[in-house]
């Protein structure tokens, strides 16, 4: 059952899973296992080179860490060897971060998924016509702002037509984020909300920037002091401010994409496998959220989307996500206290097929 639901990544990561990007990837340069790190080497190591992956895997199953893999180069310009405790860009992975904030911000009565946008944001021309819930499961109808611009082999993500010329890298966050805002504001629904489910980045651009104005506090400081803190994510942050920190997986690829400000709640956190671990494992136990929360958060709903996860039954979910030349996925299946994380910092090297190869690493004795 796991690997027929894993394997569906092939269809649902395209609608359900990017940052804002898709395309035909180059083929993959060798596998170098030179910096692997184990605790069953050579089978792991087969797998990780038969999937032709090069980047990070971290797996556990029953509560037992089945073992962890790093190979291949974190720094083309340098040769620098990727390690377990590189840190990637992990795009549309942020969004399970963000449904959480929203959730706890629900626990301690500060909101509910069920109020209106227009309740936070009485400006906005459609707010009242749609719920942060509806929001969270993808069926609002909010425009979406990204788009995918390919370029031969590369993999542009750029804000769609004129927001083009207005919301760029040489903005500021606040700035950027004040123009994007407005520009959905002014943009009709595409649909009536909750009749259809569209994978858009805009839902949770306007979660987070919900988040700031409900606690009062930047959203980036609320996830830090809200989740990473009692989580002990002492590596995780945001690519605003981590794109140049020497432990960063670089590009492989000479990719762009507009981001400063504008990624925040949809495709922002920067992280490693260890921090990985510690955010998959608090479902385990409910070390973060509620068991309310959780079910809440993993109810596939009428469309199939949870709130930043793609629930895949039994309280398990998935996700994936791509920035660039980045692409991860993660799996949790709370009740068998099982996980894969899976990152690279180029896509070449990691087909859809990692589904699969997460599950060989899950159905491992």
């Amino acid at each position: 059952m796991m690997k027929k639901l894993l394997s569906l990544l092939l269809i649902l990561s395209l609608a359900g899973a990017l940052c804002a990007c898709g395309g035909k990837t180059t083929t993959s340069s060798s596998v170098s296992a030179t910096a692997a790190r184990v605790t069953q080497p050579d089978r792991l190591a087969q797998i990780v080179a038969r999937h032709r992956f090069e980047g990070v895997v971290t797996v556990m199953r029953g509560g037992t860490k089945l073992g962890e893999s790093a190979t291949g180069i974190a720094d083309p310009q340098t040769g620098r060897q990727t390690t377990i405790d590189s840190l990637f860009c992990v795009g549309s992975l942020s969004k399970q971060f963000c449904a959480a904030a929203v959730l706890l911000l629900q626990e301690r009565g500060m909101l509910s998924v069920d109020d209106t946008l227009g309740a936070y944001f009485p400006d906005c021309p459609y707010g009242d016509r749609v719920t942060l819930r509806q929001m969270l499961n993808m069926c609002s109808g909010i425009a979406e702002f990204y788009e995918t611009v390919p370029d031969g082999h590369n993999i542009n993500e750029l804000p769609i037509g004129t927001l083009r010329d207005t919301v760029t890298n040489d903005g500021t966050k606040e700035g950027n984020r004040d123009l994007l805002q407005q520009w959905l504001f002014e943009q009709p629904l595409g649909f009536e909300p909750g009749s259809a489910v569209v994978y858009t980045n805009s839902n949770y651009f306007l979660l987070a920037r919900m988040v700031e104005q409900v606690s009062g506090t930047p959203y980036e400081d609320f996830l830090r002091e809200n989740i990473f803190r009692p989580l002990g994510m002492t590596s995780t942050g945001f690519i605003d401010d981590m794109l140049d920190d020497p432990r960063l997986a670089k590009n492989a690829r000479e990719a762009q994409t507009v981001y400063v400000g504008i990624t925040m709640g949809l495709g922002d956190l920067v992280t490693d496998a260890a921090d990985m671990e510690r955010w998959l494992g608090s479902f385990f136990d409910n070390r973060l959220l509620s068991s309310e929360s959780v079910a809440m958060m993993t109810d596939p709903g009428a469309g199939g989307y949870g709130f930043g996860v793609v629930p895949a039954g039994s309280g398990s979910w998935y996700h994936t996500g791509i920035f660039t030349s980045y692409s991860a996925f993660d799996y949790v299946d709370p009740q068998k206290k099982a996980f894969a994380f899976a990152v690279t910092n180029n896509q070449s090297t990691m087909p859809y097929g990692v589904a699969d190869m997460c599950y060989e690493l899950l159905a491992e004795a």
